[in-house]
């Protein structure tokens, strides 16, 4: 059986041009769970605040979803292998083109810095970066290019 997960989406408040509403995301199951905001980017003429979009667009979520799996993949990875680590970073970044004629998130790249202890073996770090790359199931279920590059550094 496979896992399931849900969302509930609803549009926001009525404006004279709709694509300036700012919609709510829940999780009907946990009413624990913050509520999320989406909006439509500035490209497309989304809301638009003092310093850009007003709330995460779509495009956002995308990679946040795509950054997050990479997170959690990797603390996975890191217990079955009994790693440890100080810290991780993901700067990530999306691009959407139109090469192939229609309009779609092309190409993603996520500049990783793992921090480790001074103790801990840098080769088996990396080793364990790229194992989480090739299990990370969101990564592996687009079609947009996903370019990781890894910095490791030694800490005391």
């Amino acid at each position: 059986m496979s896992d399931e997960f849900k969302l509930l989406l609803k549009s926001g408040k009525f404006t004279e041009n709709p694509r300036e509403r700012i919609h709510t995301i829940t999780n009907p199951n946990n009413s624990a769970f913050s509520e999320l905001k989406v909006q439509l980017p500035i490209a497309y003429e989304g809301p638009q605040g003092s310093q850009g979009e007003k709330e995460y667009t779509p495009e956002h979520y995308f990679l946040a979803a795509i950054a997050g799996c990479f997170f959690t993949t990797f603390s996975v990875v890191c217990s079955n292998s009994n790693f440890n680590y100080k810290h991780l970073e993901i700067d990530i970044k999306g691009y959407i083109g139109e090469s192939t004629g229609v309009k779609m998130m092309e190409k993603i790249k996520q500049n990783i810095k793992l921090i480790i202890s001074s103790s801990m073996n840098e080769k088996k770090a990396y080793r364990i970066l790229e194992m989480t790359e090739n299990r990370c199931p969101l990564a592996k279920s687009i079609k947009s290019e996903v370019i990781n590059t890894y910095q490791v550094i030694n800490e005391e």
